[in-house]
């Protein structure tokens, strides 16, 4: 594996939560960044502080990744700046909570296309790329609720779940020059379940995790080469006793919770 420091890392969802956080922890350990999400104004922002506070340079590409072809595009611009990715930091996502027969079918299909479709694309072209370098790392980010069927979060659920299986195949399969990493983060103290509409069970408040902490135990499994990671030690416990339970019991339990 290559010296993180000599790498571009391209970072998506990077305008805020735990993408800004990733953004931040590898800047203080010296890799230059190109930050991709729709919102220009924050990044820009972001660039020009760790620009400043620790000497890295820092590239901003505003870009809609749930549009088709988005992943084309973003590889298209930064060939066009010699910008040449040895750490993918997949992060970029959306979220959709409540009755899944009630959900907007347009809403759905961005969902599907940022979470799905353009994430997988992401990792393709730009595992490729690595691939033929001989190095790199790939950081996906998954949930935990990968880990569950997930009753009012259930097409995000099983999104999460795709994301864990693909990227813990990719581990296996590219390992021997790219390696790939899952982290699955519990709830975190981020705008993101505002955003999804989801109401987050009491019991979840009181065991949030900043998306500081977040970041930097991926990415400090990321670069220790191990295949997944599950921030926060409860959400660890949880998935370890899910394991006892068929997945219609866990499904249950989690279509309980999320009513309270």
């Amino acid at each position: 594996m290559s010296d993180p420091g000599t790498d571009w890392a391209l970072v998506t969802g990077a305008s805020s939560g735990l993408g800004r956080e990733l953004a931040i922890a590898l800047a203080i350990r010296g890799v230059n960044l190109v930050l991709a999400a729709r919102r220009e104004e924050p990044m820009q922002q972001l660039a020009a502080r760790l620009t400043r506070q620790y000497g890295v340079q820092v590239l901003v590409e505003a870009i809609d990744l749930a549009m088709p072809d988005s992943a084309a595009t973003l590889l298209r611009r930064l060939d066009e700046r010699h910008v040449e990715v040895g750490i993918l930091v997949n992060n970029a996502a959306i979220g959709l909570s409540s009755a899944f027969v009630d959900q907007a079918p347009a809403h759905l299909r961005a969902m599907l296309q940022l979470n799905v479709v353009t994430f997988t694309e992401l990792a393709q072209v730009f595992g490729k790329r690595m691939v033929a370098r001989g190095h790199g790392h790939i950081l996906l980010v998954a949930g935990i609720a990968a880990y569950q069927p997930t009753p009012i979060l259930s097409v995000y659920g099983a999104a999460k779940a795709f994301v864990l299986s693909l990227g813990e195949a990719l581990h296996v399969e590219l390992g021997s020059q790219v390696n790939v990493t899952v982290l699955s983060p519990g709830f975190m103290d981020t705008d993101f379940s505002q955003a999804a509409g989801y109401r987050t069970p009491a019991w979840a408040r009181r065991r949030r995790l900043s998306p500081v902490k977040v970041a930097n135990i991926g990415l400090a499994a990321m670069f220790a080469g191990k295949p997944s990671v599950i921030a926060g030690r409860i959400n660890r416990v949880v998935a370890f006793f899910g394991r006892f339970l068929s997945r219609h019991h866990q499904a249950k339990m989690v279509f309980r919770m999320a009513e309270i």
